[in-house]
């Protein structure tokens, strides 16, 4: 069967990954500012391996860079530019996605002249893939004019509603607010603030605004006054900032002449400032909620408020037997029940904009009555049960990423306070009537009623997808930071991947124009920018799909897009694919289904129709909404629909069960379904077809569940694993850099005829030839880090997979138990092996030597993760307790955030090279360089490369002494110091290499790219082999 390009050595990895990272910063497709979605593969990656997947292996390399664009600067804003030779690879091919998200994989199927399916299990995401996807390719430019004019047609008509101008103030960009409890010891409101600052500015040349608020109490109140530095001072540039003390300090006698001056003119007071000799200590109050102590201190009698039962009895320890809830949590959930004696809403500061500066002022009590009026018509419009109030109920449980919001807020529609809450469903019923007018005017132009009604829609779906995305930037769990260097920043709800409470909120007012002032305000998010940002999403789009803008020299205009909303695990398309492929999910992925009903809510209200009693079925309808018999039924919530349908290993799902017969279910749910989606994939590809899939974990489990799927459950043999990467690199050998949680795209194929069982003591041979072949084979084409690891690995599970089963005298060998025992040790050895070949004669045999060894080359000076050294542990028979025993590993962190790395020299930087630094970094392992009783060859190697510095005669007298009592641990470290220094010679010699590689690089040169990348123990024991070489130093 013909190999694929992508399966061939001479795909190029490093370029697709060096312009994929760039994806990932500043040079990102406009179009991923429509909506924040969770996981957006990079355009160029998803260009790369499509067309890689189609072309066979002996094309020439230069030509597929030049046709896929990673000569371009930004390779994503050009179109592929196909050779009229290779059109017959491309056209009339097609693609299937069926885990599509926010298409990025489908979208580069379609520049590529493919007709392309994309599936998604959601409605939420079906109705973003048909806004990427479907509605730019159909309907081109004049898309983009639309939505813009509609889009300002709403923002105007908002802007010039009386109720809300009687809400916002037009001069107020964003206002601040926070909960007020009840505090049970004094009876009185206190604010409950967690974070007093305003303004933390800074540029190059220091801090350019700096302001924050202070609690006063007044009688039985709390009032907020603003203390603005720059109002006080003027230029704050020279300020020194301690976050964590809450210190401002300025040093000289002109701030301390400002200051006093302001404490005489009433602008200061005496104890908002700390005068000592020339300098002047302004003190930001600390937080006075603490979510993770569970604590909130009375502003007014200065009682912890801690803990409450069901009844609402305060108490200040945990008591036996007792929920014991935060008391603020249960305040704001007995609030969303309806009973509000325990806490309320409340404006603290309102931001405005004077010029190119801002302005801080308290909220006064006329701004909090806005607040409690908008509050009044919400209650009236949930009293008439009013359809176009989001009242859908949250899922009923948490979990890692769904938190515990859920038992504070209850359904969606408390999520906003009142007046955000009016806005936003008066944003609702203008999209409708946006709809409406765009769906009438082109009846009027002559247009048919389906082709005018699907307009309307695309018109209507955009301009949903604009209040979807600025409903996230206005919410009460929406974060104001102010210490945000580049200016003060909105950060949007579900930013970590989560929602996260917080008891300091933003609210920022739709009817301001302003969004951005350079380096003070970075970003309010109006509804204004939410538009703009969809339009350019549009235009980018349109430009990439839309047929009279296509710039394919082959010029694809037939080809086709159909969006499917389905069940990946139960696929009937009725057709098969040439290429499939995904971006599957994986075990604790985000919970996309609970999550996502954040934007759903509002979707399906401005995408339907009301009656004033219920929502109507009209664009988009059967996502929305399902038919039981004759009647269309409202999907209340994708919860409630398609949770147990996602794939992922969510225990929270199953909460009718214990802990661990829950996680236990959960686990196996997403084992079945996870197979089940590999055999519908494997069903509809074509005999001579690809699959590839990326996969987001790299972790042994990960791979244990990637390999049952694909091999033992749809029968499919793996042929390639590449790491991709997605995030930015600045080390010339990054690729050997990138964290093990990077994505993998695997490979695969259907295998011929029937599969035949092995003997796993035939199958270890095969396995060991292969992964030295194969190392020996990636190392020549300058394959270093994960790229060599995967690489290897993928050629070792080709001769695994080719199988049907593989046997020990027990039995079948269970797929876990053959990564871990065979594959993952073939694998390193192999590598190991090649690079000895370089080196010949040079082998290193202990499991520490090997560990060090496999470290070295494969991750360098990098800190790993626990669940990410499992697999080198597993390869090389050790374990990590027993390595940080031996000195050869040192573990860091706290106990939830533990890292490891190896306890070599480059713990120290630079100073490694320093012979007093390093004899202080031995004594600290506990290693005596004058009277050394080594315990391993690490030993060995480090007290040889300590020596090495100090010169030549020295090292070759310890050398000779060392070999009477330990011969074999000193052939060892000098096995690893040339396998090592050979490795690194190699690699970069080669990516250092001027011309294309045809001349050597220089010593020099490689030396230099070794220091600047932190390989201080390989410029080490590069001065160890030449020492012993005989070359000097």
């Amino acid at each position: 069967m013909e190999r694929r390009f992508i399966e061939s050595p001479r795909f190029p990895i490093w370029e697709v990954n060096l312009k994929s990272s760039k994806e990932k910063g500043p040079a990102r497709p406009p179009y991923w500012e429509m909506v924040f979605y969770w996981t957006r593969k990079p355009l160029i990656g998803a260009r790369a391996v499509i067309a890689g997947a189609l072309l066979p292996e002996d094309i020439d390399e230069n030509r597929f860079k030049t046709m896929i664009g990673l000569n371009e600067n930004t390779p994503h804003r050009v179109n592929p530019k196909i050779p009229p030779e290779w059109e017959k690879y491309f056209r009339g091919k097609k693609l299937l996605d069926p885990f599509a998200g926010f298409g990025s994989i489908p979208l580069e199927g379609l520049r590529l002249g493919l007709d392309v399916t994309a599936v998604e299990l959601l409605p939420t995401t079906y109705v973003f893939l048909k806004a990427v996807l479907d509605y730019p390719k159909k309907f081109g430019k004049p898309l983009v004019k639309d939505v813009e004019r509609w889009g300002n047609w709403i923002t105007e008509q908002l802007k010039n509603d009386p109720e809300i101008r009687e809400l916002y103030d037009e001069d107020v960009a964003v206002y601040i607010g926070t909960w007020e409890v009840k505090c049970p010891h004094c009876g009185r409101w206190t604010p409950a603030i967690g974070n007093y600052w305003l303004a933390r500015v800074k540029d190059g040349k220091g801090y350019k605004r700096l302001a924050y608020m202070k609690p006063e109490r007044n009688g039985d109140e709390v009032e907020i006054r603003v203390v603005d530095l720059n109002e006080i001072l003027g230029d704050v540039s020279k300020a020194k900032v301690d976050t964590k003390a809450g210190e401002i300090t300025f040093e000289g006698e002109a701030y301390v002449r400002k200051v006093e001056e302001a404490i005489r003119a009433g602008r200061l007071k005496e104890d908002d400032v700390r005068i000592s000799g020339n300098r002047v200590v302004f003190r930001v109050p600390e937080a006075n909620i603490s979510n993770q102590q569970k604590q909130l201190r009375c502003l007014l009698c200065g009682n912890a408020i801690k803990y409450a039962d069901e009844n609402g009895r305060h108490y200040t320890e945990r008591k036996k037997g007792m929920p014991n809830e935060f008391y603020v949590k249960f305040a704001l959930r007995k609030y969303h029940e309806g009973d509000e004696r325990f806490t309320r809403q409340r404006l603290l500061v309102k931001v405005k904009v004077k010029g190119r500066d801002l302005i801080f002022e308290p909220a006064t009590k006329e701004d909090n009555e806005k607040l409690w009026k908008a509050k009044e018509k919400v209650r009236e419009m949930l009293e008439r049960r009013d359809p176009d109030v989001p009242t859908e109920k949250m899922q009923p449980y948490g979990g890692a990423t769904l938190g515990d919001i859920y038992k504070v807020f209850i359904s969606w529609n408390n999520l906003f306070n009142p007046r955000q809450l009016l806005t936003l469903i008066k944003i609702v019923r203008l999209i409708r009537e946006a709809g409406k007018k765009v769906e009438e005017e082109k009846l009027k132009e002559g247009w048919d009623e389906e082709r005018a009604f699907e307009y309307a829609e695309a018109v209507a779906t955009y301009l949903s997808i604009g209040l979807g995305r600025y409903a996230d930037y206005t919410n009460v769990c929406t974060l104001v930071d102010a210490g945000n260097p580049w200016g003060i920043k909105l950060s949007h709800t579900l930013s970590n991947r989560g929602i996260s409470m917080q008891f300091t909120w933003g609210d920022n007012s739709p009817i301001s124009r302003v969004t951005r002032i350079s380096g003070i305000i970075q970003d309010t998010y109006t509804l204004t920018k939410a538009i703009t940002n969809v339009v350019r999403a549009l235009d980018y789009l349109t430009s990439a799909l839309a047929p009279s803008t296509q710039k394919t020299l082959t010029d694809f205009t037939g080809n086709s897009i159909k969006v499917l909303q389905g069940d990946a695990t139960s696929l009937n398309l009725g057709e098969k694919f040439d290429v499939i492929v995904t971006d599957p999910p994986y075990a604790d992925d985000v919970a996309y289904t609970e999550l996502s009903d954040f934007y759903y809510v509002w979707l399906k209200r401005a995408l339907s129709d009301s009656d004033e009693r219920k929502l109507i079925p009209r664009f988009h309808r059967t996502a929305f909404f399902k038919k039981i018999g004759p009647k269309w039924v409202e999907i209340k919530a994708q919860w409630q629909e398609f949770a147990k349908k996602e794939i992922s290993m969510y225990p929270a799902r199953f909460g009718n069960k214990s802990g661990k017969e829950a996680k236990e279910i959960a686990q196996q749910h997403f084992e079945n379904l996870f197979s089940q989606a590999f055999v519908a994939m494997m069903e509809h590809l074509k005999d001579d077809g690809l699959l590839v899939t990326y996969y987001a974990h790299t972790d042994p489990e990960s791979w244990a569940n990637l390999i049952e799927a694909g091999w033992r459950r749809a029968k499919l043999q793996i042929t390639r694993a590449i790491p991709v990467n997605t995030e930015s690199a600045t080390s010339i050998v990054s690729r050997g850099k990138l964290s093990l949680d990077t994505s993998i795209v695997a490979v695969w194929r259907k295998t011929g005829g029937e599969r035949k069982q092995v003997q796993i003591s035939v199958l270890r041979g095969e396995m060991e030839w292969k992964a030295k072949d194969s190392a020996r084979e990636f190392i020549k084409y300058g394959y270093a880090g994960l790229d060599l690891l995967y690489g290897v690995m993928a050629a070792v599970l080709e001769e695994v997979t080719k199988y049907g089963e593989v046997l020990s005298p027990k039995g079948p060998i269970p797929t876990k138990e053959l990564l871990n025992d065979y594959v993952y040790p073939a694998t390193i050895r192999g590598i190991i092996e090649a690079i000895a070949e370089i080196e010949e004669g040079q082998t290193v045999t202990s499991n520490e030597a090997v560990f060090y060894t496999a470290y070295k080359v494969l991750f360098g000076n990098k800190s790993l993760k626990p669940n990410d050294i499992i697999l080198l542990n597993l390869a090389t028979f050790t374990d990590s307790n027993g390595l940080i025993k031996e000195g050869v590993l040192k573990q860091k962190g706290s106990a939830s955030k533990k890292e490891f790395t190896l306890y070599s020299v480059d713990l120290l930087g630079k100073k490694a090279l320093d012979a007093k630094e390093f004899q202080k970094f031995l004594y600290e392992k506990g290693i005596n360089p004058l009277e050394p009783e080594p315990r391993n060859a690490i030993d060995v190697l480090q007290l040889l490369e300590y020596y090495a510095l100090l010169g030549k005669s020295r090292l070759e007298e310890v050398i000779e002494k060392l070999r009477r009592k330990w011969s074999a641990e000193v052939e060892e470290a000098l096995a690893i110091a040339r396998l090592v220094s050979e490795y690194y010679t190699a690699v970069y010699g080669q990516l250092l290499a001027p011309l294309g590689g045809k001349i050597k690089a220089d010593e020099r040169t490689i030396e230099k790219e070794l220091e600047k990348d932190g390989h201080f123990e390989v410029l080490l024991m590069r001065r160890l082999v030449r020492s012993i070489g005989g070359e000097g130093l």
